[in-house]
């Protein structure tokens, strides 16, 4: 079965995987500073877990080659046959290399591995051809070398030589062969295929571009959608002026930080229609209800986006959902990122990300670790002995359970510590254990009944954890990630798509001076923390602020797929895509009679400085 077409394959595709590493080490010693702060172990560990992003790049690009060398009819041993083959191998390989070698200086530019944006620039590029080999004439000659290098390492047959003449056996061969390679195109046997945001599990975050290879990335970039970027305005500053945002302001704080602990509890799916205290008492959650007499709830809050995976990076790191694609899964996931977790490490913290899923459920646990959270608890480090009494039938651990260990977990920690939990069973199909069927209100929509359940499992949480020596050090912090079914036809509009509650809570002192009338949304929390804990940091993006500026009137931002919104406290400020203008009245939602031209730019700055920060990694004015 495994004749000498077989070893020459695994031999020429070996070859290959030595290029891609002596490239890497090229991209390693020409960018060095981005990793000088690695250790020589960490650095060690990112190029070994490269090999995983190089298979699959090797499988993607060479499929053709790998079926031509295992072609199961005819003489694929012909030397004739070997000369195509070698023809082939070289002329689908160079492009990848020239993009490998380009990206060695490239990163310089833009912060990442390249993309499908190198598509968009090729007129450019043309154009420039000249200057370009001019300047850069020395990845033109390494380019010549690693190419004439790869020819000349190229296997070739040697006698004597084995020949299957089976062609069933070869049929088989070439099944077992394309198992592999879409395998290893996949990554591995994991709940997700490989991602661009794989790479970014290593510590120091910024060895997750070492681990990537420029045709993975340029691959995973076909079919995504570019931003386009706006010029409302000239320049940075007249940019920052429209904003009204001081990249100073969270840099230059006064006195000792706070070594308080910081838990923020991520609610699946509980909209702000579902909350009795958002809505004269009409709702499913007491316990939450309980909770806001002795917090600050917030009564117009706003989730950044309609997904449990736009939830995080706006929670965790600022980063509002405005463009079609998520951002875990865009073609921009390699963008520079900061998170909570990353200033809190710095802040001397301990960090964790805790979701009941199954490991690897929308990226959480990649993005956790990009946003600087230490440690991931999924479905596969919770308890074995209780896995299976605790398993909700579909999508996890039931959230009492789930809860219960948490609250307990954080006792391991060192203190102080920052740890986000992101609940479960309020999701669809919205299981309630069996233990509990008819305790809770059925309510009018199927999800009712859960989310009186996850309520009750918030409830038995802060039971638990008021016993534990952290409680009363804590400042907790609690919201939904999106807003799901609704009924009532306040909720029905463009504004009540995105309300979830939004609460403050800390056991040990009294939230004073926070305006619990102000504009809220998932982008402040990132804000909020850094200025409550008192840390200084230029990792504040200005799509949040932080909610203890009593006197600050707040913003929201959302977008729907069409148009970008600016929720204001006098007026609601909408912008199409193709630049229309319209306003609204807040809360209402009903057409404006005048229109708001300091809400107009003032989103239209919002617009370009994300468009523009993302399409060129520079979301963050360091």
């Amino acid at each position: 079965m495994f004749d000498s077409s077989f070893k020459l394959l695994l031999r020429r595709l070996g070859v290959l995987l030595a290029v891609y590493m002596l490239l890497r080490i090229a991209f390693y010693t020409f960018n060095y500073s981005t990793f000088a702060e690695a250790s020589a172990s960490q650095t060690l560990l990112a190029f070994l877990y490269g090999l995983r992003f190089d298979f699959a790049a090797i499988a993607a690009t060479n499929a053709p080659f790998i079926l031509l060398s295992l072609f199961p009819w005819g003489n694929t041993l012909h030397p004739l046959y070997q000369r195509v083959l070698k023809v082939w191998f070289i002329l689908t390989n160079a492009p990848f290399i020239a993009l490998a070698l380009v990206d060695i200086e490239f990163f310089k530019f833009i912060g990442k591995r390249s993309s499908n944006e190198v598509a968009t620039i090729t007129a450019d590029i043309a154009d420039q051809l000249g200057q370009l080999m001019q300047n850069y004439w020395v990845i033109v000659l390494g380019f010549i070398l690693v190419v004439y290098l790869l020819a000349k390492a190229y296997p070739t047959l040697k006698q004597p030589f084995t020949f299957q003449k089976n062609v069933l056996l070869r049929c088989m061969r070439l099944l077992f062969v394309a198992a592999l390679a879409v395998l290893a195109i996949r990554g591995g046997w994991q709940l997700k295929p490989l991602r661009v945001s794989h790479a970014f599990i290593l510590e120091p975050a910024a060895l997750g571009h070492l681990s990537l290879n420029s045709p993975f990335t340029f691959i995973k970039g076909i079919g995504q959608p570019q931003l386009e970027q706006k010029n409302y305005f000239p320049d940075q500053q007249s940019l920052l002026a429209a904003l009204a945002f001081d990249p100073a302001k969270y840099n230059q704080q006064d006195g000792k930080p706070i070594k308080e602990n910081v838990v923020i509890i991520i609610l699946e799916s509980f909209a702000a229609e579902y909350v009795g205290a958002l809505n004269n008492g009409q709702g499913y959650t007491p316990f939450l209800d309980s909770l806001a007499t002795r917090g600050v709830l917030f009564n117009n809050a706003f989730a950044n986006g309609r997904k449990s995976i736009e939830a995080l990076p706006s929670v965790l790191s600022g980063v509002p959902s405005l463009m079609p694609e998520p951002y875990i899964t865009s073609t921009y996931q390699a963008n520079k990122i900061y998170g909570l977790g990353t200033v809190l490490q710095e802040a001397g913290y301990s960090t964790a990300f805790f979701h009941g899923a199954a490991n690897g459920t929308m990226g959480f646990n990649n993005f956790s670790k990009q946003a600087g959270m230490q440690e991931y608890f999924g479905l596969d480090e919770y308890p074995s002995e209780k896995r299976t009494e605790d398993f909700d039938g579909l999508w996890g651990i039931f959230d009492e359970p789930y809860l219960q260990y948490v609250a307990t977990k954080l006792n391991d920690y060192n203190k102080p510590f920052f740890a986000t939990l992101f609940t479960l069973s309020s999701h669809q199909p919205y299981t309630v254990p069996a233990k509990y069927k008819g305790r809770f209100p059925k309510g009018e929509l199927e999800i009712h009944e859960s989310i009186g359940y996850a309520d009750h499992a918030l409830r038995e949480f802060f039971k638990t954890a008021s016993k534990q020596p952290w409680y009363n050090n804590t400042l907790f912090i609690l919201t939904a990630d999106h807003t799901q079914k609704s009924i009532a036809p306040a909720y029905q509009n463009e504004l009540g798509y995105y309300r979830v509650p939004l609460l403050l809570f800390h056991p040990g002192k009294q939230l004073a001076s926070i305006n619990p009338t102000q504009i809220a949304q998932h982008t402040d929390i990132f804000p909020t923390v850094v200025d409550y804990l008192n840390i200084n940091t230029s990792k504040v993006l200005p799509f949040g602020k932080s909610l203890l500026d009593a006197p600050e009137a707040g913003n929201a931002l959302l977008f729907n797929g069409n148009s970008y919104f600016l929720v204001q406290q006098n007026v609601v400020t909408e912008l199409t895509l193709d630049d229309q203008v319209r306003f609204y009245t807040f809360p209402d939602f009903a057409p404006a009679s005048s229109p708001a031209p300091a809400a107009e730019q003032q989103l239209k700055a919002y617009v370009q400085y994300f468009r523009s920060g993302m399409v060129n990694n520079r979301l963050y004015l360091e």
